[in-house]
């Protein structure tokens, strides 16, 4: 676009007009691996469970709280910087920055988030919530000191990446990634979409799982509702037959 405009509109030699979209394609191939392959997987429960279990027995309090709220309530790392709490309920703001938000002028209205407890930790989003509220227990000095820097700026990647940081250096994230290489801070996020449609007697509809990890159904579907592999396969039929699921 940047190119098209130098020739066009500023008279740059014709030579700088980036080459067609067939001609490209030529150049620029296809990817070795799929998307399914490079799609970031879900942290299931069994493994969040040890993940908080860890921090708890390690007085990582701070740690906890950030991976509670990312994991239990679907957060985006860098949301993180922008969450409020009203009347006890919890609501993030946007972080992002596109040529849309960018043109206008409206400011976006937070989205309300709710969390999806897992089986061993019943109502422990709601404790989060309260314990985010009262400032007891505080998000870590680095992540804090980055949700500063971010609301200067008003780009809150340094957050995201600051979270990223803080699980990198810890033992029991480290345990996690090598058993699966592929985890990433997102696989927190993506585990709220798996427990959501994968786990519980009843699947969350994916219009009210998508209005609660901030983007459209369509995207939900692109990118959080594909992962299964054989044993949710065996689950969701088994559910779906009345069949009551080992634990």
């Amino acid at each position: 676009a940047f190119l098209d405009f130098a020739v066009e509109d500023c008279g740059a030699h014709r030579r700088w007009r980036p080459l067609p979209p067939k001609q490209r394609e030529k150049l620029v191939g296809e990817a070795i691996t799929t998307t399914e392959e490079r799609l970031t997987p879900p942290m299931k429960t069994d493994d969040l469970e040890m993940l908080l279990a860890a921090l708890k027995s390690n007085e990582k309090h701070d740690l906890y709280l950030a991976v509670g709220l990312v994991a239990l309530f679907g957060l985006r790392p860098a949301e993180l910087g922008v969450l409020s709490v009203e009347d006890g309920k919890l609501y993030c703001g946007s972080v992002k920055r596109n040529i849309q938000t960018m043109k206008s002028n409206k400011k976006t209205k937070p989205r309300r988030v709710i969390a999806m407890d897992i089986p061993p930790l019943p109502g422990e989003g709601e404790r989060l919530i309260q314990l985010y509220d009262s400032g007891l227990v505080k998000l870590p000095l680095a992540i804090t000191r980055a949700i500063k820097r971010s609301k200067a700026s008003g780009s809150f990647k340094d957050v995201g990446d600051t979270f990223r940081q803080q699980l990198d250096r810890y033992w029991a994230w480290k345990q996690l990634k090598k058993r699966n290489p592929d985890l990433s801070p997102y696989s927190l996020r993506h585990g709220f979409a798996w427990r959501a449609h994968k786990e519980g007697e009843k699947a969350l509809p994916v219009r009210d799982c998508a209005a609660l990890m901030g983007h459209t159904p369509i995207v939900h579907l692109q990118s959080y509702g594909r992962w299964t592999d054989e044993q949710g396969l065996e689950e969701s039929v088994a559910r779906h037959q009345g069949v009551k699921v080992a634990a």
